[in-house]
C-alpha cells in the first residue's frame, strides 16, 4: 500500500466518501481499491510526533518523507466536488424533462451562475494552493481544504480553504475569485463609531470578513484548548481582483493577492521548522480533509 495523489475520481472503500482527482489517498494494489487518509487510522487525541502524518500509518510514510501535503486534501477539492454535483443534477433534470432534446439544450444553454461560481472558486483555490506549495518546507507548513468545526466541536459541511503555519504563527487563508476593483470604505471617527466595509466592483462584500472570522475562531478555539501560545490570524487572498497598489486591510485582516500573500508568509518569526511541522500536524488531526 502507498499514499498517492489520485489521477481519476474514486471513493473510499471504507466510508464511501467521494475522492476527487488530486486527493491524497492510500492505494492498495492487491485489491485495487483506495482508502481515504481519515479511515487509515483513528485521529490521535494529542499532538502528533514529528515524522508521522495525521490519519496515516508511519509505515506508509516514513519520517524522512513526511510532508503535511500528504495529510491534506487537494486545494479546491470541496468546491470542485460541489460544482460537479450541481452540474450533474442540472444535466439529469434537463434530460429527464426533455428526453429527446436534452443533449441539445445542454449544449446550447450556459450553466447558471450559481453553478459556475463553484468551478471558478475551485480554480482560485488551486492557484492560491500552488503559491503556498511553492513556499512549503522552507517557509511554511500547508494544509488545504479542511473541514470546519462548529463551536460545539462537531464537524460542519463548511470548509477552510487553507491553513498555513508560518514562522509568525497560524494563518487561515480564504481564497476569493471576484472580478472588479476592491476598496475599503471607512466612516465615522472622532464623535461616532468608526466602521470599515469591503466593496468589490461597487458591491458590499463585508460578509467575506465575517465568514473568515468564524474560520479563525474555530482554529484558535482548538489551539486554546491545549494551551498552545500561538497567534491565529486570517487573510483574504484574491484571484483576478484589482487590488490597491499599496495594499489594504480591514482591521487586522490583510487583503492581498498571491504575491502579497507569499511576502506576508515569508516574514521572520519565532516558530522553527520543527515547531511548524508539529503544530500543523496537530491542526490536521483536529481539522480533517474536507473530501
Amino acid at each position: 500500500m502507498r499514499v498517492l495523489a489520485l489521477r481519476r475520481p474514486g471513493e473510499c472503500r471504507d466510508c464511501a466518501c467521494p475522492l476527487v482527482v488530486g486527493t491524497r489517498a492510500i492505494w492498495d494494489g492487491d485489491t485495487r481499491t483506495v482508502q481515504c487518509l481519515g479511515c487509515a487510522e483513528p485521529a490521535p487525541t494529542g499532538p502528533i510526533p514529528p515524522g508521522q502524518v495525521a490519519g496515516s500509518s508511519s509505515e506508509l510514510i516514513p519520517p524522512a518523507q513526511s510532508s503535511l501535503t500528504s495529510a491534506t486534501s487537494a486545494a479546491g477539492a470541496s468546491a470542485q466536488l460541489e460544482y460537479q454535483r450541481r452540474s450533474q443534477r442540472r444535466e439529469e433534470r434537463i434530460r429527464q424533462q426533455h428526453p429527446r432534446l436534452g443533449g441539445l439544450i445542454l449544449a446550447l444553454a450556459n450553466e447558471p451562475t450559481s453553478t459556475r461560481v463553484w468551478a471558478q472558486g475551485a480554480n482560485g483555490e488551486r492557484k492560491v494552493g500552488a503559491t503556498l506549495e511553492g513556499l512549503a518546507g522552507a517557509h511554511v507548513s500547508v494544509l488545504h481544504d479542511r473541514a470546519m468545526r462548529r463551536p460545539d466541536g462537531r464537524l460542519s459541511r463548511a470548509n477552510i480553504d487553507h491553513i498555513v503555519v508560518a514562522a509568525t504563527g497560524v494563518w487561515v487563508i480564504d481564497a476569493k475569485t471576484h472580478q472588479g476593483s476592491l476598496e475599503v470604505r471607512r466612516s465615522g471617527g472622532l464623535f461616532s463609531p468608526r466602521t470599515e466595509k469591503l466593496y468589490i466592483r461597487g458591491r458590499d462584500q463585508t460578509r467575506l470578513i465575517e465568514g473568515l472570522s468564524k474560520q479563525v475562531d474555530a482554529v484558535a478555539r482548538v489551539l486554546r484548548a491545549v494551551d498552545a501560545p500561538v497567534a491565529v490570524r486570517g487573510v483574504l487572498c484574491f484571484v483576478g481582483t484589482e487590488l490597491p497598489w499599496f495594499g489594504e486591510k480591514i482591521g487586522d485582516v490583510p487583503l492581498v493577492g498571491r504575491r502579497g500573500l507569499a511576502k506576508l508568509l515569508r516574514r521572520g518569526g519565532d516558530l522553527t521548522a520543527e515547531d511548524r511541522e508539529a503544530l500543523a500536524q496537530f491542526i490536521a488531526s483536529r481539522f480533517p480533509a474536507a473530501v
